[in-house]
């Protein structure tokens, strides 16, 4: 049986009014997409008379990728929170018309924000995306986490994007887009966006596959922090098998000794083989089985039901457990 756990960051109660959400991909602060922190920015429009309910609010999303952005077109009131919204660093900096000024400071993310209301997202088909493609004509839209998702190339120097289609453009940025372990180009498609430091890596260099949970928030050797407590004493850092997402053993709820020796997924990459649950769904609490694909309640049931004759667990007949699989 594998070991309960949960990165303490993760809350299982329900959102409330005074949870900050990004006003474009519509996820919480401590996102394991790389979006950085929540900045607050003011917008032009006059502090709503009453103070918003919790039907007003759109739910936030969770580190799923397929809950990125908004389902429809959010009221742009409901997102204000006094006089403006909080927006994650890199959704404000990479959208469309944004310019950063000598003093680092973001303008026009109000104008952003407008926008991103009535974007829908070409990975996602959600609402909120304000990053276009950089070819002109390309009418491409993406939230910053479907950015990597999507295998779009990014560039953090010049702050552009290019969309699958148009990726191969890549190529005239020159050393911006060679990867960090062969100094080539290579294979563009296969290139992993670091969100740390901007470094290119091809997949295969690293011995790695380019999924789109992976491709999201991806961070180099160099750059892997805990994503519960940032840096920390990497000695004691698990990383999960599917999405190479770091977190310290002594982050985890409850707390772990050391590091394991069996493999390892975070809550957002665990799903049920047999009845499609996701981590995020269950409490922090369940437990689950066999390398994190079978989930408690599954777990009981099948540890209930005889594989021969697959009838329930009679309270007179006791049943036998194999040795080897259980």
């Amino acid at each position: 049986m594998d070991e309960q756990k949960s990165n303490c960051e993760e809350n299982d109660s329900e959102p409330t009014e005074s949870v900050r959400v990004c006003a474009l991909c519509n996820c919480l602060e401590r996102s394991l997409h790389g979006q950085r922190e929540l900045r607050y920015f003011e917008l032009p429009f006059e502090r709503p008379a009453h103070k918003r309910s919790a039907s007003q609010l759109p739910k936030p999303g969770n580190d799923d990728l397929s809950s990125i952005g908004f389902s429809d077109s959010p009221c742009l009131r409901a997102l204000l929170d006094d006089s403006g919204c909080w927006v994650h660093h890199w959704c404000a900096a990479w959208s469309e018309g944004v310019n950063q000024t000598e003093d680092e400071e973001l303008e026009n993310v109000d104008k952003a924000i407008i926008s991103g209301t009535q974007q829908i997202c070409e990975y996602c088909k959600r609402f909120g995306a304000t990053i276009r493609c950089h070819i002109e004509g390309c009418t491409r839209f993406y939230h910053f986490p479907c950015s990597a998702a999507s295998g779009s190339f990014q560039s953090m120097k010049e702050l552009l994007l290019l969309c699958p289609e148009h990726f191969n453009k890549a190529e005239e940025l020159g050393e911006d887009s060679w990867c960090a372990v062969c100094d080539s180009a290579g294979d563009l498609t296969d290139l992993l966006f670091c969100t740390g430091c901007g470094l290119h890596y091809h997949a295969t260099c690293l011995d790695t596959g380019a999924t789109p949970i992976l491709r999201a928030g991806w961070q180099c050797p160099e750059c892997k922090v805990c994503q519960t407590c940032q840096p920390g004493e990497d000695s004691k850092m698990l990383v999960c098998d599917s999405c190479e997402k770091g977190c310290h053993t002594f982050c985890l709820q409850p707390a772990m000794d050391s590091v394991p020796s069996d493999r390892w997924k975070c809550r957002s990459c665990r799903v049920c083989m047999e009845c499609g649950v996701h981590g995020l769904v269950l409490p922090g609490t369940a437990q689950w089985f066999e390398s994190y694909t079978l989930c408690e309640g599954c777990q009981h049931h099948r540890s209930s039901i005889c594989c021969v004759c697959s009838k329930p667990d009679n309270p007179s007949v006791s049943l036998q457990c194999c040795s080897l699989c259980h």
